[in-house]
């Protein structure tokens, strides 16, 4: 298992992007496995930037990634508003391309590129955990 603490900062982002590089590298998860990961990990650090609130950057989000022989997840818990992306209901599809909006469809990506999600609020911290099969 590997770990990284990065404050819920837009230019955090990249640096825990850097470590899940190293990470798949080092525990050799196949790149389209590993492209997988990092766009959902993308997806949830920029949803806890932009809608976690303060209390979001009053402690570091908690990275943790683990390896087993069938997935490779990771784990993210930080302290914004409580969310739970996993029963959160879809964004309604736009019946025209003038009722369409920019953005949104970032649980759309998680859900599709993921093979499982579980989500819980536990000691005051969102605890999201997605994986992908190897």
């Amino acid at each position: 298992m590997a770990t990284l603490a990065i404050n819920a900062d837009r230019s955090e982002v990249r640096a825990a992007a850097d470590w899940l590089h190293d990470v798949a590298l080092k525990y050799e998860v196949p790149q389209n496995k590993a492209i997988a990961l990092d766009q959902c990990l993308d997806e949830i650090l920029m949803n806890i930037v932009m809608h976690g609130g303060s209390s979001a950057t009053n402690t570091p989000v908690q990275l943790s990634f683990a390896l087993t022989p069938k997935e490779a997840a990771i784990t993210v818990s930080d302290s914004g508003k409580p969310f739970d992306p996993v029963n959160a209901p879809p964004k309604p599809r736009p019946l025209s391309l003038e009722e369409a909006e920019p953005g949104g469809l970032g649980l759309s990506i998680i859900k599709g590129l993921s093979n499982h999600l579980d989500y819980e609020f536990k000691e005051g911290r969102n605890v999201l955990t997605f994986a992908v099969a190897i």
